[in-house]
């Protein structure tokens, strides 16, 4: 995935398959270049399922807390 194609935020996703990518996850991504090429190597529902998984989350502390989570996760795939 060229960053080009990645999509942070809320509005015109290019991709109409995957939800948008929220903000702090995506500025988590930029900051990690090893769980940001995981990421673009994940199928629409793997990526879907990560960022239902984040935007599910009942508290601001709680979303931090599961950004963290799968950028470590993406981090120790690649």
């Amino acid at each position: 995935m060229k960053n080009s194609d990645t999509f942070i935020g809320i509005g015109k996703n290019p991709n109409p398959n995957v939800p948008d990518l929220p903000l702090g996850f995506g500025m988590a991504l930029a900051q990690n270049s090893n769980a940001q090429s995981a990421f673009g190597a994940l199928s629409d529902g793997e990526k879907t399922e990560i960022i239902n998984g984040i935007q599910g989350a009942a508290t601001g502390d709680d979303a931090k807390r599961r950004i963290a989570d799968a950028v470590s996760r993406l981090s120790e795939k690649s």
